[in-house]
């Protein structure tokens, strides 16, 4: 330890602070760091630990409350509101061509502009 982190107190100055709280709670923790400060801290970590476990408990609550199981009615009702399917009308559903509506159109190009016509 260097000198300049150390506390000059005159001989009654040393023995007022050896009478305080502070004194001898640093007199103990001198003579057995673990037992009065590692034990403390580790005892503030679990008890924080399991203080703070009730609010992530009710994080997953509301996460299970917005997937919930299905009860048997609306899986009865899953089940008949089936509807048959088709592979074909799948396959052109979902590449857009069984949409009618709309007209294929070749883009107007400048003048000078390549037709890119291989």
């Amino acid at each position: 330890m260097p000198l300049g982190d150390r506390v000059f107190r005159s001989r009654r100055q040393q023995l007022a602070y050896e009478k305080s709280l502070s004194g001898r709670y640093q007199k103990l923790l001198n003579k057995n760091p673990f037992l009065y400060f590692g034990l403390p801290f580790c005892s503030l970590v679990v008890l924080g630990y399991y203080w703070l476990s009730g609010f992530t408990a009710v994080r997953y609550e509301q996460h299970d409350k917005r997937v919930q199981e299905l009860r048997e009615e609306d899986i009865i009702k899953v089940k008949t509101n089936k509807r048959p399917v088709d592979l074909k009308e799948e396959y052109y559903r979902l590449q857009g061509l069984a949409d009618d509506d709309y007209e294929i159109k070749r883009y107007p190009r400048q003048k000078g502009e390549s037709e890119n016509v291989w």
